[in-house]
């Protein structure tokens, strides 16, 4: 393996244990170990923009309460379902069944899925359904009603006295919003929201994720020849503070290593990998746009608005925060 690719596949495996990540992560396996022992369920909710790292809460979850075999049957207490986009009364139910790994008949009526769906869950000995990108539910034009997808959710947590937890973007909030008998069984939503650049914390936090991928990069050979503080800042300025598009940024970059012996990259190399980003920031302020100057510090106004763009352009509210000062 060459220092390039051992660069790419160091940058591409890295799991970054970043605080907001590791805060719901915890939350959440405590209500999983709940379920599991028994105890009351619960319907909890994770909106948050595309990017902020929902999908890999779920893989971690996934990974850590994988199927099993008790007594010789299959056993899968947390089940993770993919809701399709443009979802329909007949295809949630199927959902659930092909995440179980059972094809079924396009012949059989919603009905006869639906009853056949909770007798497979009750032999699986399921306790959780975590479903990933559950917004499909309310997106325009869609074929189920807010009320009639959130009486759905609700029936199935009823019936089998199971946790679900919710994953998609802000627009989810729909469901809570059409059903009162949802919102009393569930707890208040858990907002996974990017970092926040007029936090000091947040921005602290923000910070050690790039430098963390600093210390890859240099470790393989390739240290990064920018400030710490503009590289900071400018890939802010591109994400927002959505790590998923941090995490984009540097995968190209390694990539654009991929002919490159050892030596350190430059700001116009991380130029040159924004060809293959998209842009998640405020437009009004792009990233790595400044001719190579990286000594000029990037106004606080101008991440701020980086950050805010990002929740406007997901439907989601802006917090009201105390007053902090910003760092690098």
């Amino acid at each position: 393996m060459t220092p390039a690719q051992k660069l790419r596949r160091d940058i591409e495996t890295c799991e970054l244990p970043h605080p907001m990540f590791l805060e719901h992560l915890s939350a959440l396996k405590r209500r999983i170990d709940d379920a599991l022992a028994g105890f009351a369920p619960k319907i909890v909710r994770v909106p948050g923009p595309s990017g902020v790292g929902k999908s890999s809460l779920i893989a971690t979850l996934s990974r850590d309460y994988p199927e099993n075999r008790v007594d010789g049957r299959r056993h899968v207490p947390v089940l993770v379902v993919e809701v399709p986009q443009s979802a329909t009364a007949k295809l949630l139910p199927k959902s659930v069944l092909r995440s179980l790994g059972i094809q079924v008949p396009a012949s059989m009526t919603a009905g006869a899925l639906s009853d056949l769906m909770v007798a497979q869950l009750r032999l699986a000995g399921t306790r959780v359904v975590i479903f990933d990108e559950i917004s499909h539910l309310v997106d325009e034009g869609s074929r189920v009603p807010p009320r009639a997808a959130s009486d759905w959710l609700k029936t199935l947590a009823d019936t089998l006295n199971l946790t679900l937890i919710l994953f998609g973007i802000p627009r989810l909030e729909r469901l809570f919003s059409a059903n009162e008998q949802l919102r009393r069984r569930a707890c208040p939503a858990r907002n996974f929201l990017p970092y926040d650049a007029s936090d000091a914390h947040e921005m602290t936090a923000y910070f050690s994720c790039v430098a963390n991928y600093a210390r890859l990069f240099a470790a393989a050979g390739y240290p990064i020849a920018v400030s710490s503080r503009a590289l900071t800042q400018q890939s802010y300025l591109l994400s927002g503070g959505l790590i998923g598009v941090l995490a984009d940024f540097m995968r190209e970059l390694a990539r654009s290593m991929v002919n490159e012996a050892p030596r350190p990259i430059t700001y116009a190399d991380c130029q040159t990998a924004l060809e293959d980003v998209s842009h998640a920031g405020s437009p009004h302020k792009l990233a790595f746009q400044d001719s190579g100057i990286e000594s000029l510090d990037v106004e606080p106004a101008a991440l701020k608005q980086a950050y805010v763009h990002v929740l406007t352009s997901n439907s989601a509210s802006i917090p009201v925060r105390k007053k902090s000062g910003t760092k690098p």
